[in-house]
């Protein structure tokens, strides 16, 4: 189990997002459940990340519930996953914060909740895949995994420039994943891995160029 946990605490979010679609199909279905199917798996979710905490201290350096499979051998990349110190905390906020988003918006949803908590669901997954990823092809599909259902969510149930903010939000976005795509295009042909933690060289370059590309949007 422990294994695979990192996998497992991505899936789950998933799992409920497809849940949500699966209870829609029914004839006897409630437009009010779908909030606590979605709270229901973002709470297991949560109580699984705290199996984390057992296994790596706050402060320590080394990775730690690391998954590695080959990918896309033709290029090296990797299912890289693993937490450290800082990632595990990141990870324990994501999964605590969806819960208290659900339930903050229990009586305020009252349309569309199907789309709604699926894109909550969605978004939950990708973010965490964002914070343990170990390769950096991998860390730029989940982070454009996330912009997915943030526009969603920006767009339709924002407030009263949702569009407009939506727009921006996509527009900014889009050139800000266009250069860190060109910056990690740029690191894998000087150093010929995707793989970030193998070198303090690779390490140190990835985090100036993802960063700077971060902020930039």
């Amino acid at each position: 189990m422990q294994q695979h946990l990192l996998t497992a605490i991505i899936l789950l979010p998933v799992v409920g997002a497809l849940a949500t679609v699966a209870y829609s199909f029914l004839p006897s279905k409630r437009e009010s459940n779908y909030k606590w199917i979605a709270l229901g798996f973002s709470v297991v979710d949560f109580a699984l990340s705290l199996l984390l905490v057992r296994g790596i201290g706050a402060g320590t350096k080394d990775f730690r519930f690391v998954e590695d499979v080959l990918w896309i051998g033709s290029i090296g990349a990797h299912y890289h996953l693993g937490v450290d110190g800082i990632s595990l905390w990141l990870v324990l906020l994501t999964t605590l914060l969806m819960p208290i988003a659900i339930l903050s918006s229990w009586t305020a949803i009252q349309k569309r909740q199907l789309s709604y908590y699926l894109f909550l669901l969605l978004l939950s997954s990708a973010m965490v895949g964002v914070f343990v990823s170990l390769d950096l092809l991998l860390f730029y599909l989940f982070f454009e995994a996330s912009l997915v259902p943030m526009f969603f969510l920006i767009g339709i149930w924002g407030g009263e420039r949702r569009i407009y903010a939506a727009v921006k939000f996509f527009i900014y976005t889009s050139v800000g994943s266009l250069l860190m795509l060109v910056a990690i295009i740029s690191l894998y042909y000087i150093f010929g891995t995707f793989i970030i933690h193998n070198s303090p060289e690779i390490n140190t370059a990835a985090f100036k160029e993802i960063f700077f590309q971060l902020f930039a949007e």
